[in-house]
């Protein structure tokens, strides 16, 4: 039986719906013929061949050789986790190309505003600690390092002292290694390939580049729905990340 919630789910994935059906026949099944996908998915006869051509092409499906070919899912977790990665890089270039173009037109920026950029290291720290300051219930930080500066740290310890949960994952040196288990933060080991950020009780989110040269730069977000694609995107990787 599919079910037709997660039919709509993946078609968010941009596949179709038979796609969708396809790759949940084979999930559930493990592998199978040609004529079982189709029993199981309720595909038309004419098109199983092309359906499941396309997720192959995109990596949904891998065939195993014989006679009949038999074909099996991609593990949900590789395939969906590539295609969250794909959305949070597209997510990222829009806000970066995009609010610069907005903030462009001369009318006032305030604190009241969902996306900005923030320009100048002290700029970049004073709302750093400013979010870590308030934060209630979670601090999530991927790549960037958090403690650049005593005033960072002290935010940062204050903010577990008043039992907040503060989670890092990236690729850490010594000293904010032994500042993270002082002071309780939970970190793991991820080689991230891609933007830093530090989000704070699912409102917050500051944005910076990989590129030290334009750590000058970030991008400070309350959009709540950047903010639920990152915030997903972290524990997805926190769960498949091992504890160092």
């Amino acid at each position: 039986m599919i079910d037709d919630r997660l039919v709509e789910h993946l078609k968010l994935m941009n596949l179709t719906e038979y796609e969708s059906r396809t790759y949940l026949a084979l999930v559930a099944k493990g592998t199978a013929t040609v004529k079982e996908i189709r029993e199981l998915a309720g595909i038309p006869y004419s098109r199983e061949y092309d359906i499941l051509e396309s997720l192959e092409r995109r990596g949904y499906v891998v065939v195993q050789p014989g006679r009949p070919r038999r074909y099996r899912a991609v593990d949900p977790r590789e395939v969906l986790s590539r295609e969250l990665e794909i959305r949070a890089r597209a997510v990222e270039e829009l806000i970066k190309k995009l609010a610069p173009i907005y903030s462009s037109h001369g009318d006032e920026v305030t604190f009241d505003e969902v996306i900005w950029m923030l320009k100048g290291r002290e700029n970049i720290h004073e709302r750093l600690i400013k979010m870590l300051s308030s934060a209630e219930r979670e601090v999530l930080i991927l790549g960037m390092k958090p403690v650049t500066t005593r005033a960072i740290a002290r935010a940062l310890r204050d903010a577990r002292d008043r039992g907040v949960e503060v989670r890092a994952l990236g690729e850490f040196d010594d000293d904010t290694r032994s500042l993270f288990e002082e002071i309780g933060v939970e970190y793991r080991y991820y080689p991230h390939d891609h933007s830093r950020f530090v989000l704070v009780d699912e409102r917050e989110l500051i944005l910076a580049s990989e590129d030290p040269a334009n750590y000058v730069f970030a991008l400070y977000n309350r959009n709540p729905g950047c903010i639920k694609l990152y915030r997903n995107y972290f524990h997805h990787v926190w769960k498949e990340t091992r504890k160092i």
